[in-house]
């Protein structure tokens, strides 16, 4: 079964191709800010900037017609190669790799549009010089340490990618990269970051000092992870205030009057209440989860509104619990009844005679519950990451020889649903292939995110390959589209459950997750998280159990999903 998909740069293109079909301009600038229906249209349209909203609103108040003949003379609709509608105004000269879409056709020009469109360059000209002079004004060494901090957050991260004006991108991904990250490494010389911090801010383009102090602002108000939520959308400094103002509403907060202060300050101020009342809120309980869209690879934090319960447990799963322990169904089971099935059921395994194909018990019960988990929540695959010894991480182990720890000494099981089994259609190759890749990916994850996890960051010696360990749920849509392994391996709709034990008396999160799959079909919603929140907190009473019992994975290698699920 083929599960490879086009990947990023064939979506833009077929959008491209679509949008050169319209007739309306309305109908163009639609398919190309959704990437036709794979965007959500309120991040694409915030991918534009002053003077072009202005413009794509007027052409569609006027029902502005569209032609595909660029040559016909005219402003132009451009798609670029990250994914953003542009305006290019008569006369001006797209960039090579831009798709050209077509000509806006007005029946009536408004005479105020060139008015306009030079007003709207002005507003946002004047904002970003204004905030280029305050971090003048900040000095050499507060500016220098805001670079560093940016410097460390985007290599430890996922990839970013947002645009500051209508023509600068800010990157770390791939070909777009101008910023430090998996493809540069921080201090390079093909880093911007590199180059501003040998450059006074006087002599900057104002759009570096809106991005250095606004992104600042982000990593600063909350997780550093905050950064993501304005991937694929403009990074301007009035976006970033509402922004930050309607999460301190969220947080249930009531948003200061700075009206009166520098733009920086009202930044800096509000990262600073966002940050501090986000801290009250997890330790007050609050579940704080991400919605992402992996076209644009945009993010959104969000408030659980009801606390998860375990009568959200899929009764599939209850069920295995209770087989596994040996006891009979609890009815309107709470988290203390759970909590005691889970300690009578390891208990068990660690005894039990291990099930043909797995070197124990514990193994065969875990590859059991996510084919379960799998079957009840309708998932391709269900898959459960961890260290294969938590024995190798007491701290008593030298510093040296943890440190050393590679991909080998991390598991993934990785259990595929009924349904999807049977699409392979009897290659039981190409199926164990598939499941192999999937779990090699995710023992890599455990290994990146492991010195986070483990408050091993500045351990000497240590290493600095390492991400910003998970922390909340996600429930990820399209994101077969940018990362090699999700396009070669489908990975179309995901959600993530980021799971945590107690090891020597700390809490150690994103040691362990849940991740359920789908390569096609209905895209995951809130009440899919919601169970798969439920599934998780069973898996990390799991994880914690088997840790106080020793219970260590040898199973879930490359040899063994060969072996397992091959012919």
């Amino acid at each position: 079964m083929l599960l490879k998909t086009p990947g990023f740069d064939a979506l833009v293109t077929a959008a491209a191709e679509r949008a050169r079909t319209c007739g309306l301009a309305a109908d163009a600038i639609r398919i190309a800010t959704t990437l036709d229906g794979k965007v959500p249209e309120h991040v694409g349209r915030a991918a534009l900037g002053l003077r072009e909203r202005l413009y794509v609103e007027l052409a569609e108040s006027q029902d502005a017609g569209f032609d595909a003949a660029a040559e016909s003379g005219g402003d132009v609709l451009l798609l670029t190669e990250t994914g953003k509608l542009r305006v290019c105004p008569e006369g001006s000269r797209p960039a090579e790799r831009d798709h050209v879409l077509g000509v806006v056709k007005w029946s009536h020009r408004p005479d105020s549009l060139a008015r306009a469109w030079s007003t709207a360059g002005d507003v946002q000209r004047l904002q970003f010089e204004e905030i280029a002079r305050w971090l003048a004004d900040q000095g050499t060494e507060r500016v220098g340490a805001r670079i560093d901090a940016l410097d460390h957050a985007l290599v430890h991260m996922a990839p970013l990618l947002m645009y500051v004006g209508e023509e600068r991108v800010y990157s770390n991904l791939g070909r777009f990269a101008n910023l430090p990250g998996r493809s540069l490494a921080a201090g390079a010389p093909g880093s911007l970051l590199t180059a501003l911090r040998q450059t006074p801010v006087s002599h900057w383009p104002a759009e570096h000092a809106a991005f250095v102090v606004c992104l600042h602002a982000l990593i600063s108000s909350g997780s550093p992870v905050r950064a993501e939520e304005f991937n694929g959308v403009q990074l301007a400094p009035d976006q970033v205030i509402t922004f930050l103002e309607e999460r301190v509403r969220a947080y249930g907060q009531t948003v200061p009057d700075l009206r009166g202060e520098p733009t920086g300050e009202r930044l800096d101020r509000l990262a600073g209440i966002c940050a501090r009342r986000r801290q009250e809120l997890l330790r007050a309980g609050t579940v704080f989860y991400r919605t992402i869209n992996g076209v644009s690879l945009h993010k959104r934090e969000q408030i659980m509104a009801e606390p998860v319960t375990s009568a959200e447990l899929p009764s599939r799963v209850a069920a295995l619990l209770c087989d596994t322990a040996g006891l009979p169904p609890v009815p309107d089971a709470g988290a203390d009844d759970v909590r005691h099935l889970v300690e009578a059921a390891v208990e068990h395994l660690s005894s039990a005679p291990a099930p043909a194909g797995f070197t124990t018990a514990y193994e065969g019960f875990l590859h059991r519950f996510f084919t379960t988990v799998a079957d009840a929540t309708h998932s391709d695959v269900a898959m459960g990451r961890g260290p294969k010894s938590v024995a190798a991480l007491h701290s008593a182990v030298p510093a040296a020889a943890r440190g050393a720890l590679a991909t080998r000494d991390f598991y993934c099981c990785v259990a595929p649903g009924s349904s999807f089994a049977h699409r392979f259609d009897g290659d039981r190759d190409a199926l164990a292939r598939a499941l192999s890749a999937y779990s090699a990916r995710m023992r890599y994850n455990t290994w990146h995110y492991l010195p986070h996890s483990m408050s091993w960051t500045e351990e000497i010696p240590g290493r600095d390959d390492w991400f910003f360990a998970p922390m909340m749920p996600d429930l990820t849509n399209w994101s077969d589209q940018h990362h090699t392994g999700h396009v070669a391996f489908g990975v179309r709709h995901a959600l993530r459950i980021p799971l945590g034990i107690v090891l020597e008396g700390r809490y150690r999160p994103g040691l362990y997750d849940l991740r359920l799959m789908r390569t096609s079909g209905a895209e995951y919603q809130l009440a899919d998280l919601r169970t798969a929140i439920a599934v998780g907190t069973v898996q990390a009473m799991v994880h914690q159990a088997a840790a106080e019992r020793q219970l260590e994975i040898h199973d879930f290698d490359n040899v063994w999903y060969r072996d397992f699920h091959g012919a």
